[in-house]
């Protein structure tokens, strides 16, 4: 299957078909391949490991979050000896206590991913020094590089361990039948507790290489889901039975590299991660399937002797029995053997093809312009005339200007205090390297511009995730790129860090004239971007903004000064509270610069504006409405009245969720600001249920980053840092910003 997909991919993917694309594969492989290894001992054991990937995200947080103070080694062992110490609790607790393995995996799960956020306090963690880095992802034998070598060593010497060694061999036998293997004297606990302990040994071992390539870790859940999903299916395609005795580390790493050909071949269309989502869920339900189709059969055959039927097709014994319709039967049973995987081969071939036809579907569809008259305009593909369009003119879907020209008003800098990290939180000059990130730090030699305009330019979207506004968000980007005549594609990461490492190698091997990156995590971007730099590509960051070491190696940033509106929402948020009370934060996603701007810009402007006013509680609800519902729940019922005002990162899944909290507890009393201006939170605001946004226009962002680039391309100096107009929206001007953008 692997051989077939990368043919195909080879011979139809634009960009597909090149070593640097085999390496960025057999890289971004390199995470899942090491975490299979352990997962494929335990299912061949009959059991289930559920902690593998909170195991990788604690893992990692250890070994970055170590190594100043223990350096590489340390921090590898330590964070190995974590690893090592949650399989052996684990084993102990399914061995000794006799409770099913999914239970006590599921709990250690929430355990280690708890342990993991106490220990980054929610954030992420980095380091500056990226020469291990660097020395992991260059290239070392051929072009592979020691983060693709690694893990394929590792393959070989677990084969070799399994199925060359009497111990290995064991682990088939105790999986296939515990009591035959009790039976015959052998230490099944023994290596059912060593089963567990291998499985998340590999798991540290392959978030400790994770970590190390990115020189960061970041605390977001999606990497730990993503690593588990995709194991779990890679494992079960690879032939490993989930009801033991049966499997193979080798065919477990392949069916990583297809997954991850597969996915790679997708970004090379251009096709969104909606289709990534389609493919992966089309897979574990064939692979579903096929494994019941294949423990229906085991069950069937239990008890048969394959030696003898062997020797009767062969003729060796009981040749004067067999007759013709015998051996007739038994090439049938061979076909019927063969049909699941001619209806998978099948049925991938008609997922392709639908597909395809669903791209070029869509792709044809054009894009919609609204003009100052409020005309709209549906074209692709514009004559060089139209590429000359006043894009200043040009309006988003509510009504609102996609751009606005610049100004010559200065934007104020303050000081940077002589080490911020020394002062409180509560102290903004604590903050400044985050907040003022860019505006003055040196920069590394960067490409020269080509001043031949942007039409015609190349340019590569590489997007944090999936979220409604950055639907918005990409709608303005391929609005005011199809203006200025730039070809565009989009790179979704969906929030993981591991999947836009693998983008950002993937748009390198395309060699576009620009890339705009929009970071998943404010640190763990710094080697990719110094990747992008060092293959002297041009690069705007947008949205969620870098550390200030990860801009050094980008033109410019441009997005919302989610920092100043902050400050100005937290004004009006004290002022409706006459600057006394309790008040609580519910946070955006751990890692972004989100996480911190809409987090510390309230807590430092009311310790000076209104210090009366006192902070209860703060945490995540990773953007969900559930989770937003049970957290703001649980703080009315702890602090009671007490709690008299919500700041939210977000105004769209978690106001939602805030907002039915608030209603079910009774108390409308409480003042509730939040960022966005999405439809849930302008409806809020007009209802009264809500009393401030900030004004963030996901259109205007996405024509932002774009017009800077074509500045670029023209030739024009462009400033480090360009923010979009700043807002407060309150019932008196909410309907100046409707219909919402999302």
């Amino acid at each position: 299957m692997l051989a077939a997909l990368f043919a195909y991919l080879s011979l139809f993917a634009p960009n597909f078909l090149s070593l640097h694309n085999v390496s960025t594969i057999l890289k971004g492989a390199s995470l899942n391949a090491t975490v299979a290894l352990g997962f494929t001992i335990i299912l061949i054991l009959g059991q289930l490991d559920l902690s593998i990937g909170a195991v990788v995200m604690l893992s990692g947080m250890l070994t970055i979050g170590l190594q100043p103070s223990c350096g590489w080694a340390g921090g590898f062992a330590l964070a190995l000896g974590a690893g090592l110490l949650t399989g052996l609790f684990n084993g102990l607790l399914v061995v000794k206590a006799r409770i099913n393995s999914f239970i006590v995996t599921l709990g250690t799960m929430t355990i280690v991913m708890g342990l993991m956020h106490l220990y980054s306090d929610g954030g992420s963690k980095s380091i500056d020094d990226f020469r291990f880095a660097d020395w992991l992802v260059a290239p070392l034998v051929l072009f592979l590089p020691p983060l693709a070598l690694i893990p394929a060593l590792l393959v070989a010497l677990f084969s070799v361990f399994l199925n060359r060694t009497r111990w290995g061999r064991v682990f088939f036998l105790v999986g296939a039948n515990p009591e035959g293997a009790w039976l015959a004297g052998l230490h099944r606990d023994r290596y059912l507790i060593t089963g567990f302990c291998l499985c998340s040994l590999m798991a540290a071992a392959g978030g400790a290489l994770f970590a190390a390539s990115l020189s960061s870790m970041t605390a977001a859940a999606v990497l730990g889901t993503r690593t588990l999903m995709t194991v779990l299916a890679a494992v079960i395609i690879g032939g490993t039975l989930m009801t033991g005795g049966k499997g193979s580390v080798l065919k477990s790493y392949f069916a990583v590299l297809m997954l991850t050909t597969l996915f790679n071949g997708i970004g090379c269309y251009g096709w969104g991660f909606e289709v990534q989502i389609f493919v992966n869920g089309l897979i574990l339900a064939l692979v579903v399937l096929y494994e019941a189709y294949a423990i229906h059969q085991h069950e069937l055959l239990k008890g048969q002797r394959p030696d003898l039927l062997r020797e009767v097709r062969e003729g060796t014994v009981f040749s004067a029995c067999a007759s013709p319709e015998t051996a007739e039967g038994e090439s049938n049973m061979q076909n019927r053997d063969r049909f699941p995987m001619v209806c998978l081969t099948l049925t991938a071939l008609v997922a392709i093809a639908a597909i395809t036809a669903m791209y070029f579907k869509f792709a044809s569809l054009p894009v919609q312009i609204i003009a100052p008259d409020g005309a709209t305009t549906a074209y692709r593909g514009l004559p060089e005339a139209a590429h000359r369009l006043d894009v200043f003119a040009l309006r988003g879907t509510d009504g609102q200007p996609y751009l606005f020209p610049p100004t010559d008003d200065p934007v104020v800098i303050p000081e940077r205090p002589e080490d911020p990290k020394r002062l409180p939180e509560t102290d903004r000059g604590h903050w400044w390297d985050i907040e003022f990130a860019g505006w003055r730090v040196e920069k590394a030699p960067m490409p020269a511009s080509p001043g031949d305009g942007p039409a015609g330019k190349r340019v590569i979207l590489l997007k944090a995730g999936d979220h409604p506004y950055w639907t918005a968000y990409v709608r303005g980007f391929h609005v005011i790129a199809e203006a200025y005549g730039m070809q565009t594609k989009v790179f979704n990461s969906n929030w993981n860090v591991d999947l836009q490492a693998q983008q950002t190698d993937q748009a390198i091997n395309e060699h576009p004239d620009l890339i705009i990156f929009a970071p998943v995590d404010a640190t763990a971007c710094t080697p990719l971007l110094r990747r992008i730099h060092s293959a002297g590509i041009p690069c705007v960051t947008s949205n969620t903004i870098p550390c200030d070491e990860a801009m050094r190696y980008c033109l410019a940033w441009t997005g919302p000064d989610d920092w100043g509106q902050f400050r100005m929402l937290a004004r009006s948020f004290a002022d409706a509270l006459g600057k006394s009370g309790g008040y609580a934060i519910v946070r955006h996603m751990p890692g972004s610069s989100c996480f911190f701007s809409r987090t510390y810009a309230p807590i430092t402007e009311l310790h000076d504006y209104a210090p009366e006013m006192k902070l209860l509680a703060m945490d995540t609800a990773n953007l969900e409405a559930d989770a937003s519902l049970q957290l703001v729940s649980a703080w009315i019922t702890k602090f009671g009245d007490q709690l008299k005002g919500l700041i939210l990162a977000d105004d769209g899944f978690e106001l939602t969720g805030t907002l039915e909290a608030v209603k079910k507890a009774g108390r409308s009393d409480i003042v509730i600001v939040a960022a966005g201006n999405s439809k849930t939170g302008m409806d809020s605001v007009a209802a009264g249920e809500t009393l401030a946004l900030t004004c963030q226009s996901a259109e205007g962002d996405g024509a932002l980053a774009v017009h800077t680039a074509a500045r670029w391309f023209q030739g024009e100096p462009i400033p480090p840092v360009t923010y979009l107009p700043k807002h407060i929206i309150i019932r008196e001007n909410v309907d100046g910003f409707m219909p919402a953008q999302w």
